[in-house]
């Protein structure tokens, strides 16, 4: 099960961000492929509240020949367009692959007999600090239905936050009490680690290999954002005042869901400031295929509207949960079909009443 929670970034259309509503690298592409994805070909679509059968041999199969289109593609590029390089590849909610251009124009990448569309990649920031309208979230409500009390709201529910990172070191993040072995790696309190809390990192960054970037919350956004969705309860935590260093809260803050398991997808690493729609969709891609039950992003920037291939990858993903409740966390245009106007909230809550409420207003 996948539930979505997104924040724009966008007001009335207009951004919050002081930046322009759409921001491109003109140098780079999303490239639609021909051939429908696993999320929507007939033969491997999930079921009704349902998440794709990534081991089925249906699914293997499908990813076989989605995989040969690919290199199909690849292949008329170096015939035809041999400056431009594939930097990316997707298959469960979009048929698509990245490609740095090099000097390539989109009408040349649109010539090709595989291509269904292209559109350059947008540019995303983290959204600026701000806390959560806390009337907006619910939290109250939501603890008195979760199974595990309003301590451990949450409790085994992984989420996946895709922003600047998560310091782990926090003591919101403090993995006192949860189950050893949670995290795939051995725990490794540092900035970026991993324990049997924050049970996951990766940095996903088009630029990685230049610029040695890991995992690490370089800005606090990624770690404010985490917190907001996932402290523990009741945790003594402290802000960083940049003129008088670290200044004691003054009650102690619970997460919305703090029973929850955390996953560290790094979008905006290091210096980096911005990530592009490919890396997105690849922690969008790395979560689903992690078995994440819910993917948080607050992302400044904007959509294309309802053809926008990041909005439609986020449509397919949760598409087969309409059991899942979800809102989305703006005050104007989102990304959702027809760029229709999102409910200032974002609540996601499985079948069995698993709260993992989440809410960002920017």
């Amino acid at each position: 099960m996948l539930a979505i929670g997104v924040g724009t970034g966008l007001a009335g259309g207009r951004p919050t961000d002081g930046s322009s509503a759409l921001s491109m690298d003109v140098g780079s592409a999303i490239v639609e492929l021909k051939g429908d994805p696993l999320a929507t070909a007939g033969k491997t679509k999930p079921a009704k509240g349902k998440k794709i059968d990534l081991s089925s041999g249906a699914v293997r199969s499908h990813r076989a020949q989605l995989n040969q289109l690919r290199n199909d593609f690849k292949q008329w590029l170096r015939q035809n367009a041999s400056q431009a390089k594939v930097t990316s590849e997707f298959d469960i909610a979009l048929n698509a692959v990245a490609v740095e251009l090099n000097g390539a124009s989109l009408d040349t990448i649109r010539s090709a007999p595989q291509v269904e569309s292209v559109e350059y990649q947008l540019l995303y920031r983290p959204l600026a600090h701000a806390d959560p309208d806390l009337g907006l979230i619910d939290a109250f409500e939501a603890w008195q239905l979760a199974p595990a009390g309003p301590l451990r709201a949450g409790e085994g529910v992984k989420i996946a936050i895709l922003d600047s990172g998560i310091d782990v070191r926090h003591p919101c993040f403090s993995d006192a009490g949860y189950p050893d072995g949670n995290s795939s790696a051995p725990d490794n309190v540092v900035n970026g680690g991993t324990n049997d809390k924050v049970i996951y990192a990766e940095t996903f960054y088009n630029k990685l290999k230049k610029s040695g970037f890991g995992p690490a919350d370089e800005n606090s956004h990624g770690t404010h954002v985490a917190g907001t969705a996932a402290c523990n309860a009741h945790t003594p935590a402290w802000i960083d005042d940049l003129s008088n260093g670290p200044v004691d809260i003054p009650y102690d803050p619970s997460g919305v869901a703090p029973g929850a398991m955390l996953g560290n997808f790094n979008v905006f690493p290091g210096t980096a400031g911005s990530g592009r729609s490919e890396d997105i969709l690849n922690a969008l891609q790395r979560a689903y295929e992690l078995d994440f039950d819910v993917v948080n992003m607050s992302l400044g920037g904007g959509s294309n509207g309802a053809r926008d291939l990041l909005t439609q990858a986020v449509d397919r993903l949760t598409a087969p949960d309409w059991s899942v409740r979800l809102r989305l966390a703006t005050r104007g245009p989102a990304m959702r079909p027809s760029n229709r106007p999102a409910s200032p909230k974002v609540e996601s809550v499985s079948e069995r009443t698993r709260w993992a409420t989440l809410s960002a207003r920017r």
